[in-house]
């Protein structure tokens, strides 16, 4: 009789060593390499959301949504629990122009993860370029809540204020405001 043993472990360390190479060049900023690794990777047949989500992102910054959207809904679909799969899915779709969707990706991502003050950010940003202003202030304060020193998210708050209560921010208190978070 013939008996043969198959093991992966060769594939397996190629497939470590590739994510850990691609991981490696994307924390450095060689974001080229690091794409090129991240294709050779999907390009094997392997699959790992880290990867995914990781590209996704890289591809957006790009300009390469709908291959970002592509990629970055595998991941989602590989690991749903993660509420910041849900919340780079949801800029993509932002990015895309599809909104609703984007707005269903952010809440998802905190109901995931209720203290993620981001997504409560780029929420209110979202409800207010569909014109629900009210939620969007209400999202953009639990954004504040949540960080209360971020100065982006304050900023955020005053540009929708501008333009949905503008007469509660008087240009001092606007300059105040500005001044507390330069």
């Amino acid at each position: 009789e013939h008996i043969s043993i198959s093991t992966n472990t060769e594939t397996s360390t190629s497939k470590q060593e590739i994510i850990k190479q691609a991981f490696k060049f994307h924390s450095e900023g060689n974001i080229r390499e690091a794409k090129n690794y991240y294709q050779d990777f999907i390009n094997q047949g392997f699959t790992d959301y880290r990867v995914f989500s990781n590209y996704g992102v890289i591809l957006k910054d790009l300009g390469d949504l709908e291959e970002a959207e592509k990629l970055t809904r595998k991941a989602v679909d590989m690991k749903p629990e993660l509420a910041n799969l849900h919340y780079n899915l949801g800029n993509i779709l932002k990015a895309l122009g599809k909104l609703n969707e984007a707005i269903n990706s952010c809440k998802k991502a905190i109901d995931l993860k209720p203290d993620l003050a981001e997504a409560y950010n780029n929420l209110g940003t979202m409800l207010k370029d569909v014109g629900k202003l009210n939620e969007a202030e209400l999202s953009i304060q639990k954004a504040i809540e949540l960080k209360p020193n971020n100065k982006s998210i304050q900023k955020t708050l005053i540009s929708l204020l501008t333009i949905y209560k503008p007469t509660i921010l008087t240009s001092n208190r606007i300059n105040t405001i500005n001044e507390e978070f330069k």
